[in-house]
């Protein structure tokens, strides 16, 4: 599997599992770490990137940088620092239960292998 194919199944999996049309919005709204961090998890050699203005963080892969809504402008975004991860992770809460959409996923993904 590519890391786009990878990144598209990973979205794909998250609209099923929040089946409401305006589930791309929690990754907008304090889950955009959430996704960088799984999609980082999942595709080698890529790199969380933020965005300090818009207090947004995307993963950067394959020339390009994504988030929930797909291929996205870099402008305004740098490749995060340690201390700006730990920031996210402090301060980028996802209005969702991460443990339990985590536990689906695993499983989801296992099942698809």
């Amino acid at each position: 599997m590519t890391d786009l194919q990878y990144y598209r199944n990973i979205l794909r999996l998250l609209e099923r599992y929040f089946a409401n049309k305006d589930w791309k919005n929690l990754f907008l709204t304090g889950g955009c770490y959430w996704l960088a961090d799984t999609l980082h998890q999942g595709i080698n050699g890529s790199v969380i990137m933020i965005n300090r203005i818009e207090e947004h963080c995307a993963l950067f892969f394959g020339n390009g940088l994504y988030d929930v809504r797909g291929r996205i402008p870099k402008t305004d975004f740098h490749a995060a620092a340690e201390q700006e991860i730990q920031f996210m992770k402090k301060n980028y809460r996802p209005k969702f239960d991460a443990e339990k959409l985590n536990q689906y996923l695993a499983h989801a993904l296992a099942a698809e292998m």
